[in-house]
C-alpha cells in the first residue's frame, strides 16, 4: 500500500537519529530528522510525470537524497516544459518575484513560507539558482518539482549561474559530478540551456 503524502511526511518528522552515547548537544528533534534513504518511487511521484512536490520539500529539508534515475527522469520532464515556453514569459499579480538563491534551500522555505504557497499565487524565479551555496541540487529538484506541478503559475528564468562557465568556475559543477556523475551534469546544463530569459509582469 502507497503512503500518502501527508503520511509519509509525518513518518519523516517521527524519525530520529540514534543517540547511543546520548551525548548529542542538540535535543530538538526538528534538527535530529534525517532521512539516510532515498524516497521511492511510489513516494516520489503523485502520479505519472507530477512529483510529490511538498514531499520533497520535507525530504531535502532533512537531508534526503533522491536516486540518479529519480533525477534524471526529474529534470528530462520539465526540460519538455521550458522547451514549450517562449524565451520571453508572462504573469500576471498577485506576484511574488524571487531573486538569487545560490545554493541556499533553508532561505527558499522561508521565503515560500512568508510569500505564500506555490498553486495560491504567482511566482517569478529570476535565476541564479545555483553556487555559492553546497545545496543547488536541492534547490532546482524543488522548483523544478513545483513547475511540474504549477507549470502557468511558476516561471523560471536563467540567470547569469546558470551556464557552463559560471559552474565550472564556481561550485554547482562539482556538487552534481560528486552527488551523481558527469550525465547528471551535462542534463542540468541542458536544462539551464532551455529557460526563459526574460518576462513581463503586467
Amino acid at each position: 500500500m502507497v503512503e500518502t503524502s501527508s503520511q509519509t511526511i509525518e513518518a519523516l518528522k517521527n524519525t530520529i537519529l540514534p543517540d547511543p552515547l546520548q551525548d548529542r548537544k542538540l535535543k530538538d528533534s526538528a534538527c535530529l530528522i534525517m532521512s539516510n534513504r532515498p524516497l521511492a518511487d511510489d513516494n516520489f511521484w503523485l502520479k505519472p510525470g507530477v512529483p510529490d512536490w511538498k514531499l520533497l520539500q520535507h525530504f531535502f529539508m532533512r537531508e534526503g537524497t533522491v536516486t540518479k534515475s529519480q533525477c534524471v527522469k526529474l529534470l528530462r520532464l520539465v526540460l519538455d516544459v521550458f522547451k514549450k515556453e517562449p524565451n520571453l514569459v508572462s504573469l500576471d499579480e498577485p506576484i511574488c518575484v524571487v531573486g538569487d538563491i545560490h545554493g541556499q534551500y533553508a532561505d527558499l522555505l522561508n521565503m515560500m513560507s512568508k510569500a505564500g504557497e506555490p498553486g495560491t499565487l504567482n511566482y517569478l524565479f529570476l535565476g541564479d539558482y545555483v553556487d555559492r551555496g553546497i545545496y543547488g541540487i536541492e534547490v532546482c529538484l524543488l522548483l523544478f518539482a513545483i513547475k511540474l506541478n504549477h507549470p502557468k503559475s511558476v516561471l523560471m528564468l536563467r540567470g547569469n549561474h546558470e551556464s557552463r562557465n559560471m559552474t565550472e568556475s564556481f561550485t554547482f559543477r562539482q556538487e552534481v559530478i560528486g552527488r551523481f556523475d558527469l550525465e547528471v551534469y551535462d542534463l542540468f546544463m541542458e536544462v539551464f540551456d532551455s529557460l526563459p530569459i526574460a518576462a513581463l509582469v503586467a
